[in-house]
């Protein structure tokens, strides 16, 4: 599951997620995160991309589908250069992101 901290002093968004992120639970998380993602775009210059940083809290996270591979792409590609990173990553799930060759493009610690 997901639940969104919103700091708009910091312009810092945390999406902290929990459990196994399979294909079912990720077509929700999916949508909950587009939903965030345009409310945060309403608030900001003529730019496409997101201003604000956004982590993804991986702390809880004990299996991710190649979905969830997909939303973190999705939103990095919405995000400003730098502005994107998956912290707290079990060391399973950092060779999953390592074996997909994304652990440095998506900021993965």
């Amino acid at each position: 599951m997901i639940k969104f901290e919103h700091f708009p002093e910091e312009k810092h968004l945390i999406c902290r997620f929990s459990g196994r992120l399979d294909t079912l639970i990720c077509m929700s998380i999916s949508e909950e995160i587009q939903n965030k993602l345009q409310e945060l775009k309403q608030g900001q210059s003529e730019t496409n991309l997101i201003e604000e940083k956004i982590d993804f809290d991986m702390k809880d996270v004990t299996f991710i589908s190649s979905s969830f591979i997909r939303i973190c792409l999705i939103t990095f590609k919405n995000s400003q250069k730098g502005n994107f990173a998956i912290i707290n990553c079990d060391p399973f799930l950092k060779k999953i992101f390592k074996i997909a060759g994304l652990d440095d493009l998506l900021g993965v610690s």
